[in-house]
């Protein structure tokens, strides 16, 4: 057999389609062009069509391109819009002219009803041309665009250039009439010259700053291993093993009752075989039976190209049809180079630690039950697709794919993923029934995008720094929105359109320009905090009323961050009556901050907690962190807690009872945090630092078992102060300057536990501390300078214990020391 079975019926599609093409008096067009091509007169583009590599499209003078208007649910990898699109991955020369201009336009004349001209990878030169009622007008994620002398209008975007490999040049040319004029995105570089852009009805240019993520590392593969076994058109019987290296030249299938067991360690790989010329490779396996493919952390299974130059597409899929009776499972492998890496039917399927990297769809399935967890899934064009099916979706990594996951009529569950980075969809969610919960969804262009929903919960999630918009509800109703952060999104938080739900409890603060963006919605808005969004907090735009009550809205008058009828007589009001005057306490979502985050208003951290490194987490003045009884702040990444005289910030804990009723903020590492103009009370340790370049400053640290504990550093403590707490400073191995401080009613003042060397102590208040000012460590075996200090009335040396009391640890140097007390006021962090 010569193709994979399921690609059986899309080759007969693509030979009925092209029969179609010679017969079509208007020159329809649809498909996969496998040969030069020009158009010419008045042609109709009833379904996707891709230019792929290696191909050229001309479109002379004065042709008109109707596109179809059909938004479908396909599963098709190569493309990516639910749109109509014109996908170009290999070369598109547009000839218009001034006289004789070519024209793209929608079937229904309408603004968003085709996907547009999408350049992926392939090089456009279009001159003298239209472009009109496209969701994009042109859209380039990789490739060169040359656009001269044309008009872009009507469009929902005129011109999307998206990622650093996406190089636009625009000359003469007119952007006008759309909803936006051009999106220049993660690191694009675009030349407008003398383009003129204007009249676009929301935004006429908007630059998102370049986020760089770390891409997943992968074992490399052991390329001198010789091939042991190599196969071409194969029916597997029974139970066969595969172990080495393996090379697949053709398909081979295990058929129902068989099974095919996949050992640690093994390579398999793929020739590419393309009969069609659609450039796509279509040599795999098919399982009918049943497949173990076991491997280890160490020794990861790999499927891949078998191709000396490895690329995505050489292959086609680890297909698994009618293979319900018992579950496959796919542990710690990597698929590369596919078309569709995993693709489902009617099956059963456990995917544990896998990675998937470089295919055209990393996942794909339909009818299935399907559980993903600890996964991998990065840098393919479309991450996962699944329909029909039930899902169990948890702890996976789906980064920079075009499309990161998208769900039709599904069953799903998904919980603690990260979806970072994608470059439209995060997470896409159509019709079924969810359960989304504890997810990070950030950087992405659009975050989740949710639609034609009824039942269902979107809870506890992190929806944040996405490029346009954090949440999107279009038709949706009967689903609970509760405790998300919706925070430093680029235009708006939320995006409703023809729904009702009820959002409750969330933290909507930081976006772009607003916290939510409401077309007409008949749900409940109650409950949430927001704070600090560009232009409004709500911006409606319908004439029907919404129900905001009982909401914070960061200290401002709701009447100037609402946008509503008393702005524009046209559109309804927001009814937003017994608003909060504090800060609604909001518990934090995530047990991790994995990119950088800004908390404000009232924030309970109800379980450990940790900031990842690489990320910074901002607190912002006047804002207070109260932790659940035993709970902490992990700092691996960076925080900066700078409050002001007149608005600090707050670390407590929930009960406020006493020490130790919380655990403590940890830095490690964590070079360049802040602190000052805080409070800290009621923990095991208020500040626990190890090798952190860390300042503390005008702050107050009371009512902790510890205050403040380092080691390394450097650290600087200025213009604080430690009080009611067992020990005030703990140091050891340490390199800091301690100065200007009120170190008082401790119990111990500061104990140096070993190598004080590095510590200068000069110009605090050191007295009253019940059991001693200083401390000096059995183990610390050199002395202390902690000259220029008040150590209260009388001897200072009553107060220390160094070496004089116990020979050979080292000493405390006080002498000079201060006569009376140096200044003390609010720049030590006390409140005036």
């Amino acid at each position: 057999m010569s193709m994979p079975l399921s690609r059986i019926a899309a080759s007969s599609l693509g030979l009925i389609l092209a029969l179609l093409l010679l017969a079509s008096p208007r020159g329809a067009s649809a498909g996969v062009l496998t040969a030069d091509t020009v158009w010419q007169g008045s042609v109709t583009v009833a379904e996707d069509l891709l230019v792929p590599e290696g191909v050229t499209l001309t479109v002379r003078a004065g042709t008109a391109v109707t596109v179809a208007a059909a938004e479908s649910t396909k599963t098709d990898p190569e493309y990516l819009s639910p749109l109509t699109e014109i996908t170009v991955r290999g070369t598109l020369v547009v000839e218009g002219t001034e006289k004789a201009p070519v024209l793209f336009s929608g079937e229904e004349k309408q603004g968003g009803s085709w996907a547009g001209i999408l350049l992926d990878g392939g090089t456009a030169t279009i001159r003298g041309c239209r472009i009109a009622h496209a969701d994009s007008g042109v859209s380039v994620a990789e490739g060169v665009l040359r656009l001269a002398g044309s008009t872009l209008r009507e469009n929902r975007y005129g011109l999307v250039a998206q990622g650093s490999k996406a190089r636009v040049t625009v000359a003469d040319s007119r952007i006008t009439d759309n909803d936006y004029g051009v999106f220049i995105l993660q690191g694009a570089r675009v030349d407008t010259g003398t383009t003129e852009v204007v009249r676009n009805r929301k935004k006429d240019t908007y630059t998102a700053p370049f986020r760089a993520y770390p891409q997943p590392k992968v074992t490399a593969v052991d390329e001198s291993t010789p091939v042991s076994r190599q196969y071409q058109n194969m029916v597997l019987l029974g139970e066969t093993v595969w172990q080495g290296r393996i090379e697949v030249d053709g398909t081979v299938r295990v058929p129902e009752g068989s099974r095919l067991v996949i050992l640690p360690g093994t390579v398999v790989e793929f020739t590419r075989r393309d009969t069609n010329g659609d450039g796509i490779g279509e040599n795999g396996i098919m399982i009918q039976g049943r497949l173990l493919a076991k491997g280890t952390p160490s020794q990861p299974i790999v499927f891949r190209s078998a191709q000396k130059e490895r690329r995505m597409g050489d292959w086609d899929a680890v297909n698994i049809m009618n293979s319900s009776a018992g579950q496959n499972l796919i542990e710690h492998c990597r698929v590369e180079h596919a078309y569709r890496g995993l693709h489902f039917h009617f099956s059963t399927v456990a995917i544990h630690s896998a990675t998937l990297v470089n295919n055209y769809r990393g996942i794909q399935f339909q009818e299935s039950v399907v559980t993903m967890r600890g996964n991998t899934i990065c840098g393919n064009k479309s991450g996962v697709q699944g329909r029909d099916s039930d899902v169990e979706m948890v702890d996976n990594l789906l980064c920079s794919n075009q499309v990161g996951g998208n769900f039709f009529r599904a069953a799903i569950t998904a919980r603690g993923n990260r979806i970072v980075a994608n470059g439209r969809e995060g997470l896409r969610l159509r019709e079924g029934t969810v359960t989304v919960r504890e997810n990070l969804v950030d950087g992405n262009r659009f975050g989740l995008m949710v639609a034609d929903l009824y039942l269902g919960e979107l809870n506890r999630n992190s929806i944040t720094n996405n490029t346009e918009t954090g949440l999107s509800l279009k038709n949706v109703d009967t689903i609970e929105i509760a405790g998300n952060v919706v925070a430093a999104n680029g235009l708006n938080g939320f995006n409703i359109q023809d729904s009702g739900a009820l959002i409750k409890a969330n933290l909507v603060s930081d976006n772009g320009e607003r916290g939510m963006g409401i077309q007409s919605f008949a749900g409940v808005i109650t409950g949430n905090n927001f704070v600090k969004n560009g232009l409004y907090a709500i911006d409606l735009d319908g004439s029907a009323d919404v129900s905001a009550r009982a909401n914070w809205w960061g200290g401002e008058n709701p009447e100037r961050v609402v946008f509503d009828r008393r702005d524009d007589p046209a559109l309804g009001r927001v009814h937003h009556d017994t608003a909060s005057a504090v800060p609604l306490p909001f518990v934090w979502p995530v047990q991790s901050v994995a990119t950088d985050a800004v908390w404000r208003g009232v924030i309970t951290v109800a379980a450990p907690t940790a900031v990842l490194p690489g990320a910074v987490l901002t607190v912002a003045p006047g804002t207070t962190v109260q932790f659940a009884n035993g709970m902490g702040l992990e700092v691996k990444g960076k925080l900066i807690a700078l409050g002001n005289r007149d608005s600090r910030i707050v670390f407590t804990s929930v009960e406020r009872k006493g020490a130790s009723d919380w655990n403590e903020i940890l830095l490690e590492y964590a070079t360049g945090s802040a602190i000052a103009h805080c409070l800290i009370e009621y923990a095991t340790w208020g500040i626990h630092s190890h090798f952190t370049d860390l300042s503390v400053a005008d702050s107050v640290i009371s009512n902790n078992y510890g205050g403040m504990r380092f080691r390394s550093g450097p650290v600087e403590i200025r213009r604080s102060t430690f009080r009611g707490n067992t020990i005030g400073i703990r140091s050891y191995i340490g390199n800091a300057l301690i100065a200007d401080n009120l170190i008082t009613e401790n119990e111990t003042g500061i104990f140096v536990r070993e190598k004080g060397g590095g510590l200068t102590v000069t110009g605090n208040t050191i007295s009253g501390n019940s059991g001693y000012n200083m401390r000096i460590g059995d183990f610390n075996d050199e002395d202390v300078n902690a000259r220029g200090n008040w150590w209260g009335d009388g001897d200072p040396g009553a107060t220390i214990f160094d070496g004089r009391q116990e020979p050979g640890i080292g000493m405390v140097l006080y002498e000079p020391y201060l006569s009376k007390p140096p200044s003390i006021g609010p720049g030590r962090g006390e409140a005036p």
